[in-house]
């Protein structure tokens, strides 16, 4: 029945959008989630912007559009830190947009063709990967191999398809191999059909990944850092208030019909500041159910209801409901903080539950030096024990890794990031880290009627870990991208064996080549 009803409120949405008039040629592609102009984007958010500068809405929830940036205007003829991070944006932006092909750098697809009555077709191919080195052993990535990218548009109806042909690591474990013995098979991590309605509003359906929140390296509700999800993403524009609505629901583990909805709004009361809150439920049910799916009722709500209307098997509605706020301000030109709180659970009336949650802070800047565009983070991430877990199966997890903040419960992380940009090919980083985690993860769930300790505290013999490395990056076109990056990392306690000490080197070099 609920897969009727999903079924009837898809074509709902299909015929209503059949309806609308028919744009012109607009560039409706997504920017994915992870890649390195979102770097860029960050760079411009730290100044006032412009009237002939993208437009940076919704920036801590992401995907963007390219569409969502503004109008085509002249980016590059702004000069300093913006013009660098103009100039890598604006090649890339000559893809999607007509009459870019005569941007310096910007990589024509292996096929492009455009017919009347707004209908596209493009084509691209190439090698993509990353040989990684940990002092003992070296093995190449999940994803290295053989990339295909189509896209078919069709009036505002965009379908995308990234198809790999590489490694995957552990893939003999649940299907086979494209060569027996071997990692090597066929898979995608960004694959969707998508309508878009200008900049008012747009769905998404497929596999992708999503990222809400300010953090650099990950966030703490919905993180780039998870593994991809298959689901439906609504977004909605309220101009007005500058304001951005977004529903979301996944299925997180088909075969155990372990679901995922979340709801974010994202506001922007001043051009320096960025406001924003969310609340994700995980749930099991056969399909999205109907409250879950439209996103308008709070989630701790939901659950009452659906118990309301199945008395007799309460249990079976039980969700795991977390929420978040974050917020980021500009404090001056060039400079940025922001932070993000997360509320797994939290008890007023009694001490036999502990507490869960985790908080975030963060800066970002920007300067010159020496003729080189400089740019800085500095991040702090703490995670309270149990933050994610869940006793009754509902974990905020999807393939054995957190939704949210990567090193999962009972972790403290601080990160250092400081690049220098000779030019708008090259940019050379300098990353420091020192990580402390738990021996207790998303498999140890506090369970009620157990003493509870205190959550501030990291469980067992904790992991220590300090990390120094480098990277060189050369980026001459949109279709070539190589990195080397090479560092040291000091553990104390390694694998939380009290005393055990490792010093070691590693390293990675990462190649994009692709038409």
């Amino acid at each position: 029945m609920r897969l009727r009803v999903l079924s009837a409120r898809c074509a709902l949405l299909a015929l209503l959008a059949l309806r609308t008039s028919t744009a012109g040629a607009a560039p409706a592609q997504f920017l994915p989630v992870g890649d390195p102009l979102e770097a860029e984007l960050r760079v411009l958010d730290l100044y006032e912007p412009g009237p002939t500068l993208p437009r940076l809405v919704h920036l801590n929830s992401r995907p963007l559009q390219w569409i969502e940036l503004g109008p085509d205007s002249a980016w590059g003829a702004v000069t300093g830190a913006r013009g660098l991070a103009l100039r890598r944006l604006e090649r890339a932006r000559a893809r999607e947009w007509p009459g870019g092909a005569s941007v310096p750098g910007a990589s024509p697809r292996l096929v492009e063709r455009a017919w009347p009555g707004d209908l596209g077709v493009t084509l691209s191919t190439g090698l993509e990967g990353a040989r990684s080195w940990n002092g003992r052993e070296s093995d190449w990535t999940d994803g290295s191999g053989v990339h295909v990218r189509t896209a078919l548009r069709v009036e505002r109806w965009l379908a995308y398809s990234h198809l790999y042909l590489g490694q995957l690591a552990g893939v003999r474990t649940f299907s086979d191999a494209v060569v027996y013995g071997t990692d090597l098979a066929a898979g995608t991590e960004e694959s969707w059909l998508s309508y878009t309605s200008g900049t008012r509003w747009s769905a998404q359906l497929g596999r992708s990944r999503w990222h809400w929140g300010p953090g650099e390296e990950g966030s703490l509700l919905l993180s780039k850092s998870s593994a991809p999800l298959t689901g439906l993403m609504l977004h909605t524009r309220i101009e007005p208030w500058r304001a951005d609505l977004f529903l979301f629901d996944a299925t997180v583990h088909p075969g155990r019909g372990e679901q995922l909805a979340a709801h974010r709004l994202e506001w922007q009361p001043r051009s320096w500041a960025r406001l924003g809150v969310a609340e994700a439920a995980r749930y099991r049910s056969d399909g999205w159910q109907g409250l879950y799916l439209a996103g308008v009722v709070p989630y701790s709500i939901v659950q009452r209801l659906l118990d309301q209307d199945s008395r007799d098997t309460p249990d079976a509605n039980r969700n795991n409901v977390l929420m978040s706020f974050d917020a980021s301000v500009r404090v001056a030109d060039g400079s940025r903080v922001y932070g993000e709180l997360l509320l797994d659970d939290v008890h007023a009336r009694t001490a036999s539950v502990p507490n869960k949650y985790g908080w975030q802070a963060g800066w970002d800047g920007t300067g010159a030096m020496g003729g080189m565009r400089m740019t800085w983070n500095a991040e702090y991430t703490w995670m309270s024990r149990w933050t994610y877990t869940s006793f009754y199966g509902r974990a905020h997890e999807a393939q054995d890794r957190p939704l949210g903040w990567f090193e999962g419960p009972g972790t403290r992380r601080l990160r250092l990031r400081a690049s220098a940009d000779p030019g708008r090919d090259l940019q050379c980083t300098l990353v420091a880290a020192r990580t402390e985690r738990g021996e207790e993860g998303l498999a140890d769930a506090f369970v009620p009627g157990t003493p509870p300790p205190s959550p501030a505290t990291l469980a067992g013999v904790v992991e220590r870990e300090r990390v120094l490395e480098g990277e060189l990056r050369w980026w001459p076109a949109t279709g070539v991208d190589l990195a080397v990056r090479a560092g040291r990392a000091w553990l104390e306690n390694a694998a939380h064996a009290e005393g055990a000490e490792e010093a070691r080197w590693r390293g990675t070099l990462a190649l994009r080549l692709t038409r």
